[in-house]
This record gives structure tokens, C-alpha cells and sequence, in this order.
């Protein structure tokens, strides 16, 4: 029997490893779920809605690193040979890569920090604002400062702003912590300590080489480590609450300082640790975070307290929102409506408050029905609502609010509110780049629509910076990204730029040509639009240099008329001074 259940685990886990994984990692490329997750949380539940356990991560990033290989060696033997091989429509999008590693970091951090500040029988704890502090500036910097660097810098600030004095130190440490309080404090540690710790933890857990955190100074520029994103996380993981400022983060810092120095860490010190709260698993929490919950304390009564949003079990409820969406899909939407109604007031009665994650996802489907069935009105209220619910649950960051703005955007666009549509669109762009960073799957999509809502208006100027943002972003589909330098093309053509009109258009030529074929209708248009704006540039060329030669022969008839002037003006200057001294000689 025991050798039987090991055969069942063995096959189960290779099924996992070797169909699984490989299959979660197509679907990221194809873009089939049309809802990439945005942050750490949302690709938490991404994989537990699929049955995998966060400790693949490592797998499916070493997955997600082959796939970059494979384009970017088709990409150099395109542009090495003349074949005809055609590219594939579709390339691995990077932000899938950065978002993993950068989870695997987050948690890997949270356990290493947490054995910091337990070593020595807890002797770290006794100055925990410190101890932080010196691990989120590893964490945060490229670099270990030198000693002249730090005084350079201090003296560039004013020195005021980055020294902490002795006072303010031993204000932020705790008494009676660390064997009775008897233990003495352990020097912070360097950077080059905290990373290789965070490796280590990153290897064990989930069996994977960090290709794109820690990495020397020549790849610095290129480099693709998600820092701010980054950091929201470890906080968010570990309990820490920090000052809202901005922080210098990507340069060089200090992070290792003697326990009784004066000077404090950076870019984070001590004094921007505003609190350090326990987190704890509780057995209401959604799974976003395996359960852990920070415990808040309560203001009135002094002490402590756990308020997660419970992961209500409502199998009725779950029900009713899943019939609507199938007759959403099958756009009946008068039985979708009443569904999705019958399952926001379940939950409610339950959870006595509107302030649920689920209520939020019911109003937005709610949204999404009265949307189709053209109730925009209505739509757009029941957005308003999904959206301030989500932001109390969550605050503004959270991935839901993200969501939650995108409907709501699209939503007061097809009612003709385009300022408030801009608003909301503006703001979901934002989040997904501070929650996934500058390449999200997401944002060269949004870029385009936003270039479009301006050369609707007949903003052309605007338009075309936002298009020239939306090429700029690596869009995940070749095509669109052909599309997105024909559009621009066809803007700086109406403009009058032919030059660059042609050198934009040449290169959705190229992609089309590569990705569809040279028979493609897309490549034949873009061949056509390409010999007429070579006829225009040509044209503009020889208009531009008969101008350049009128202008010469101006500016050389201007130089004769003036020298014959100035000619001219000397002669007579010499006839008065002739006449005067003719006069003087008769009075004389």
C-alpha cells in the first residue's frame, strides 16, 4: 500500500512539474485569462485558483526565463539571415518574470528578517527600527556607501535631515527584550550579508538562482529588479509601516552602522519605521497572503485586535455570482442581474457590511451587466461603489481597485465623460506600474487606448506622445505593436514630418512582415504606405533644398545690395568731409 501511494504522489507531482507548470506559463503567454496579476497578492491567488502552491514559483520562473531565451533567439537569427522563418505572434511577456522573482524576494526576506530579529535570544529586538531599517536599505540600495560617499552626501543634505541624534536612537529602542534585556545589540549587518542570506532562503525554498535582483554594475543600467514593488510587499508580508516620502532607492546606501552611531541608515532610516505590526494567521483570512492577517491595534481600547476580511464560505452565494456571469456570457441580462443581486445581498446579510472583497466583485459584475445592457448611468454607479469598497478594504494600491478603475474608466468613455474616463485611467496605469512595474502586460495596451481617446478629440500632438509611450512598452502581441508604429506613421505624416513618418512605418513593415508573412494584407498595405512616404520624402527633400537654395541666393543679393550701400554710404561720408574742408580753406 505504501509503495502504491508513493506512485500515486509520483505521478501526481510529475504531472504537476512536467504539464502544470508548462501549461500556467503558455496561458501567461497567450494571454488567454485576459487578467494578468498585478502584484504579489493577485499571483498568490492566480496559482491557488489553479492548484499550485507558491513554492513553484522557482519553476515557473525558470519556465518564464527559457521563453525569453527562445525570443530573443529567434529575434537575433530574424535580424542575422534573410529567411523567411516568420516570428511567433506572441513573445513571453517580462513583467512575468520580474513578478515572480520579485515574490520569491519578498517572502524570502520575510523569513530572513525574522531570524535577524529573533537571533541571540531576540538581542536585535531591542532597537527593531534599526535592524529594519539597515535591512529594507540593503534590500533598497545597489551599493555599500565608502566613507567619503556618506559625508559627501550628508553634507549635500544639510546634514539635519539624515542624522539622527543619540536622543532619537534610544527612543526607538525597547527595554526588557533579548534575555532579559541583558544581551547586547548585534552590529547591522551589509548589504552583501543581507543579499547572500536572501539567496540562500530563495534557494531553499523555492530552488531557484536570482537572475535579476543583486547583480553587478555593469548590467545596473539594464537592469530589470522591481524595487518598488518590491518594497510594498516585504512591508506588506512582514508588518512594517513606513513614512510616506520618497525615498532614494536603486543608488547607493548605508546600511551597516555600529549600535550606538549617530548616523542613520539609507535611503531608509530608522525614523521612517512608523510602525512594526505581528502578523497572524487566522483561520477567517482570504489566502492572499497564506492566511496572516496584521494585528491593529485598537485606539480605544488599548489593546489589541484582528480584523480580517473573512473568507466567507457561501456556497449559495458563489452559486448565484457564477450563474450570472454564464448568463452574462450568454447575454441574458435580465436573469444575470437578478443573480448577481441575490448574491451581493447574501453576502451582506452575512457579513453585516458592505465591506467584503466578494460585495466588491459583485458590484463590479453588476457594473459589467447594466454596462451591457446599456444602463451607463447606473453602470457607472455601481463602479463608483465596487471602487470605494475595494479602496477601504484593500487602500488605493490594492489589485482590486486596480480592476475596479479599469471598468470604471471604460465605463464613463462609452458615456462620453471622457475627463473622468481619463481620470480613472490614469490612476489604473499608475497602480499597475508601481505594483508590476514599467513592462506590466497591461500598460501598452492602455497607452494606445488613451493615444486614441486624444486623436478622437483631434489632439494629434498627445496623441502620438501616447503612442510613442504605448512602442516603447513592449507590447505582448507583434501585430498590435506593428500597429501601434503604423498609427504614429500615419500622425507624424498628417504633421508633415515624412522623414520620421518613414522610419516609424519601416518598422512596422519589419514586424509585419516577420510576424504575418509578406502575403499578409497588413504587410502588402504597409509596403504601399511605405513607397508613397519615400515619394513624399523625396519630394520634401528636393522642395526643401530649392527653398535652401533661394534662401542662399537671397542671402547673397542681400550681402551685394548691402556691400553696394555700405559703398555707396562711404563715398558720400567722403563728398560731405570734401565740402567741409573745402569751406573751411574760403573762411580761412
Amino acid at each position: 500500500q505504501i509503495a502504491a501511494d508513493e506512485e500515486v504522489i509520483r505521478s501526481a507531482s510529475s504531472y504537476l512539474w512536467n504539464e502544470v507548470l508548462p501549461s500556467i506559463t503558455s496561458e501567461v503567454r497567450s494571454n488567454s485569462n485576459h487578467h494578468a496579476p498585478v502584484d504579489g497578492r493577485a499571483l498568490t491567488d492566480f496559482l491557488h485558483q489553479r492548484g499550485v502552491n507558491c513554492r513553484y514559483m522557482g519553476r515557473l520562473a525558470s519556465l518564464a526565463r527559457e521563453e525569453e531565451a527562445k525570443d530573443e533567439k529567434s529575434e537575433n537569427e530574424i535580424a542575422k539571415s534573410s529567411s523567411k522563418k516568420k516570428l511567433e505572434r506572441r513573445i513571453m511577456p517580462l513583467y512575468w518574470l520580474e513578478l515572480l522573482e520579485c515574490e520569491m524576494v519578498a517572502r524570502a526576506a520575510k523569513h530572513v528578517l525574522d531570524r535577524y530579529l529573533t537571533q541571540n535570544g531576540g538581542a536585535a529586538a531591542s532597537q527593531p527600527a534599526r535592524t529594519i531599517s539597515s535591512f529594507l536599505s540593503s534590500i533598497m540600495s545597489s551599493a555599500e556607501e565608502s566613507a567619503a560617499e556618506t559625508e559627501v552626501r550628508l553634507m549635500k543634505e544639510n546634514c539635519d535631515k539624515s542624522v539622527t541624534l543619540d536622543e532619537d536612537i534610544s527612543s526607538l529602542s525597547l527595554c526588557d527584550v533579548g534575555r532579559n534585556g541583558d544581551a547586547a545589540t548585534p552590529p547591522l549587518r551589509g548589504r552583501k550579508e543581507v543579499w547572500k542570506d536572501i539567496e540562500d532562503e530563495v534557494g531553499v525554498r523555492f530552488r531557484y538562482v536570482l537572475s535579476l535582483y543583486n547583480k553587478s554594475k555593469e548590467t545596473e543600467k539594464s537592469s530589470r529588479a522591481l524595487l518598488m514593488p518590491l518594497l510594498r510587499r516585504v512591508c506588506q508580508r512582514s508588518g512594517i509601516r513606513l513614512a510616506g516620502k520618497n525615498y532614494k532607492i536603486g543608488s547607493k546606501g548605508l546600511c551597516s552602522t555600529g549600535p550606538h552611531a549617530t548616523i542613520a541608515t539609507f535611503p531608509i532610516s530608522p525614523v521612517d519605521i512608523l510602525d512594526i505590526l505581528p502578523m497572524i494567521r487566522h483561520a477567517g483570512a482570504s489566502s492572499n497572503d497564506g492566511g496572516f492577517v496584521p494585528c491593529n491595534p485598537a485606539p480605544s481600547a488599548g489593546a489589541s485586535s484582528v480584523v480580517p476580511h473573512l473568507h466567507i464560505l457561501l456556497p449559495d452565494a458563489k452559486a448565484a455570482y457564477e450563474a450570472a456571469q454564464v448568463h452574462l456570457h450568454g447575454r441574458s441580462m435580465h436573469q444575470a442581474l437578478e443573480l448577481v443581486q441575490d448574491a451581493t445581498s447574501l453576502y451582506q446579510r452575512v457579513v453585516d457590511t458592505a465591506l467584503h472583497v466578494r460585495v466588491s466583485k459583485c458590484l463590479d459584475l453588476t457594473a459589467v451587466i447594466l454596462f451591457q445592457a446599456r444602463e451607463l448611468e447606473l453602470a457607472s454607479a455601481n463602479a463608483g461603489r465596487a471602487l470605494a469598497v475595494a479602496v477601504q478594504i484593500g487602500g488605493f494600491d490594492c489589485h482590486e481597485a486596480v480592476s475596479a478603475h479599469t471598468t470604471l474608466s471604460h465605463i464613463l468613455f462609452n458615456s462620453n465623460n471622457l475627463k473622468s474616463g481619463v481620470k480613472h485611467l490614469r490612476a489604473s496605469m499608475y497602480l499597475m506600474e508601481l505594483l508590476s512595474g514599467p513592462r506590466y502586460v497591461e500598460l501598452s495596451n492602455l497607452y494606445h487606448k488613451l493615444g486614441t481617446v486624444y486623436h478622437e478629440i483631434g489632439n494629434v500632438i498627445n496623441a502620438l506622445r501616447f503612442y510613442q509611450e504605448a512602442s516603447t512598452r513592449k507590447n505582448q502581441d507583434r501585430v498590435v505593436e506593428g500597429m501601434l508604429a503604423k498609427t504614429s506613421a500615419n500622425i507624424l505624416a498628417a504633421l508633415g514630418q515624412y522623414k520620421a513618418a518613414f522610419e516609424t512605418e519601416k518598422r512596422s513593415f519589419s514586424i509585419f512582415r516577420w510576424t504575418l508573412g509578406e502575403e499578409n494584407d497588413l504587410t502588402k498595405a504597409s509596403a504601399k504606405t511605405l513607397k508613397q512616404l519615400m515619394t513624399m520624402v523625396v519630394e520634401q527633400g528636393a522642395h526643401l533644398v530649392e527653398e535652401d537654395t533661394q534662401r542662399r541666393k537671397k542671402e547673397a543679393a542681400d550681402a551685394i545690395a548691402d556691400a553696394i550701400q555700405a559703398d555707396e554710404d562711404a563715398e558720400e561720408q567722403q563728398r560731405k568731409k570734401k565740402k567741409k574742408k573745402s569751406k573751411k580753406k574760403k573762411n580761412n
